[in-house]
């Protein structure tokens, strides 16, 4: 049996209607994995051989390599603190909410220790607990 040719060709055809929803749902799926560094402050830390995930929501005490102090409570981004006397303030007001909320002190390798021991006994005088320090870890050679 001979079936009738068409005259009209039909060429291939790609369907783009469901284009912009793919599109939408990749920029919401990359939305909602992505994670926001809360302080973005360029410095050199530490190296250590044995290293530790921080804590979603942690506190982050940021002190640059020329003693600049940057503070963020854990759900904003970091912003400077004048002195000593104002972080202790900033301190004092998250860990009077919880004394179990994590700290994390994010220190240059550079700065000296007499200023990360300041921070340190700030925090112990406000009753924080749950205190780390932030490194990176030594290559392996």
């Amino acid at each position: 049996m001979h079936l009738p040719r068409s005259a009209r060709r039909f060429g291939a055809v790609i369907p783009t209607a469901s284009m912009a929803d793919i599109a939408f749902l990749l920029i919401i799926f990359f939305m909602v994995t992505t994670a926001y560094s809360l302080d973005r402050t360029a410095m050199e830390l530490p190296e250590t051989r044995r290293q530790e995930q921080v804590e979603k929501g942690a506190a982050i005490i940021a002190i640059a390599r020329d003693g600049r102090l940057r503070f963020s409570a854990g759900n904003e981004d970091t912003h400077a603190v004048g002195d000593s006397q104002a972080l202790a303030a900033e301190i004092r007001a998250v860990a009077a909410s919880n004394s179990l909320h994590p700290f994390s002190i994010k220190a240059d390798r550079e700065v000296h220790y007499r200023v990360i021991d300041e921070v340190l006994e700030e925090l112990r005088a406000s009753g924080a607990r749950n205190v780390t320090l932030l490194s990176r870890a030594e290559d392996e050679r």
